[in-house]
C-alpha cells in the first residue's frame, strides 16, 4: 500500500527533476550562444575558442556573462536573472535545507507552488537563450557558410532546430 506522502514524494522528484533538465538546457544554449556576443574578435575561430572556455562554466558565471553581454541597463533584469540562479541553485544544490521545514510540517502546496514557479521561469528563460541560439545558427549559416559546400548542411540543421522549436 502507498503511504500518503509517496505521492506528495513523486511529484516533488518530478518538479526538481524537471528544473535540472531545463536548467541544463538554458545552460547549453548560453554556451552556444555568448561567444557571438560582445566586440571581441567576430571571426569564427575565436568564437570556437570562447565557446572552449566556456564549456566548464555553471549556470551562474553563464547567466553573469549574459546579463553583461546585454545592452540593458536595468538593475531589474540583473536581479532577477541572479534571482532565478540562486533559487535554481538553492533547489539543487541545497533542497532539504531550502525545504525540509515545510516539507516536514506537511506544506507540500507551499513547496509544490515555489517549485512550479521556479520551472516557469527558467522554462521561459530557456525559451529565451533557445531563440538566441536559432540566431547564432541562422547568421553562421547566412554568413560563414554561404557560398559554401556545407551552406546545405548548416540550412537543414537550422531547420530541423526551428522545427524543434516550434513543437
Amino acid at each position: 500500500m502507498l503511504s500518503s506522502a509517496q505521492p506528495d514524494n513523486e511529484r516533488i522528484l518530478r518538479l526538481v527533476g524537471a528544473i535540472v533538465l531545463v536548467s541544463q538546457d538554458a545552460e547549453r544554449y548560453l554556451k552556444i550562444t555568448l561567444p557571438f556576443t560582445g566586440s571581441e574578435d567576430p571571426s569564427l575561430t575565436a568564437a570556437l575558442k570562447r565557446h572552449e572556455k566556456l564549456k566548464k562554466r555553471t549556470l551562474g558565471e553563464l547567466a553573469g556573462k549574459f546579463v553583461d553581454s546585454t545592452t540593458s541597463d536595468s538593475l531589474d533584469f540583473a536581479k532577477h536573472m541572479a534571482y532565478l540562479v540562486a533559487t535554481r541553485n538553492q533547489v539543487v544544490h541545497h533542497f532539504n535545507e531550502t525545504y525540509g521545514a515545510q516539507l516536514g510540517a506537511g506544506s507540500y502546496q507551499e513547496v509544490y507552488d515555489s517549485l512550479e514557479t521556479l520551472l516557469a521561469n527558467l522554462k521561459i528563460f530557456r525559451s529565451v537563450v533557445e531563440q538566441l541560439a536559432l540566431v547564432v545558427f541562422e547568421g553562421l549559416r547566412d554568413v560563414t557558410f554561404r557560398d559554401t559546400p556545407e551552406y546545405e548542411q548548416m540550412a537543414s540543421l537550422c531547420a530541423s532546430f526551428r522545427a524543434r522549436i516550434a513543437s
